[in-house]
């Protein structure tokens, strides 16, 4: 179509006149996944967000990048913008989009083992005393859910306070207690479904 074509302008500003209208769209979706990106997994104002916000910062940052697409497109379409730049922005955004899978996020955050993680090794030790507290450390530390296997393999330790200080520990990565009502096996298969739904174990 003509630019110089007096329909084709009437198009652009039509065109122009809608994407202006996302632009309040745009603000509101990245300021929500920005925030659920910060908070989800973590805590806020001393309590722990529920784990659907983990998942809800992908979803929110990937409607923010369709909205954002159109309008960038729309802009590069009526030559506003610079195509190879919005092209480059929709990239970037596609790949923050993958960052933010709770996979692969955690997997950046899981800091990497090396001879100052003592907690692995406590777990193991042969007084229930030193595996009781190695589980409720590996609950209290941040990004604790890299423990998930050793405290779901405590559920099934002889002594009962080590049990009940994994499941305690658990319990706070968790948000809650999957397991609670349940008989100690039951709860400890409940738990070992949980993990692999959350992504902690395989």
């Amino acid at each position: 179509m003509d630019p110089r074509d007096p329909r084709s302008k009437l198009h652009v500003r039509v065109g122009l006149a809608f994407v202006q209208t996302l632009r309040p769209a745009l603000y509101v979706l990245l300021v929500a996944s920005a925030l659920v990106s910060f908070w989800g997994g973590g805590e806020l104002f001393g309590r722990r967000v529920p784990h659907w916000a983990v998942s809800a910062a992908p979803t929110l940052f990937g409607i923010f990048l369709a909205v954002f697409s159109v309008y960038r497109i729309a802009l590069v379409r009526a030559r506003r913008y610079p195509a190879a730049t919005g092209l480059f922005q929709i990239g970037l955004g596609a790949l923050v989009v993958v960052l933010l899978l709770p996979g692969v996020r955690q997997g950046l955050l899981r800091p990497p083992a090396g001879e100052g993680d003592a907690v692995p090794e406590l777990i193991s030790s042969p007084d229930p005393r030193v595996r009781a507290l190695a589980a409720e450390v590996a609950g209290e530390r941040s990004g604790g859910e890299r423990y998930a296997a050793l405290l779901l393999r405590s559920l099934d330790d002889p002594d009962e306070a080590v049990r009940a200080s994994a499941r305690a520990a658990l319990t706070r990565l968790a948000g809650a207690d999957v397991g609670a009502g349940l008989e100690e096996a039951a709860a400890a298969r409940r738990w070992r479904e949980e993990a692999r739904i959350r992504g902690w174990t395989r």
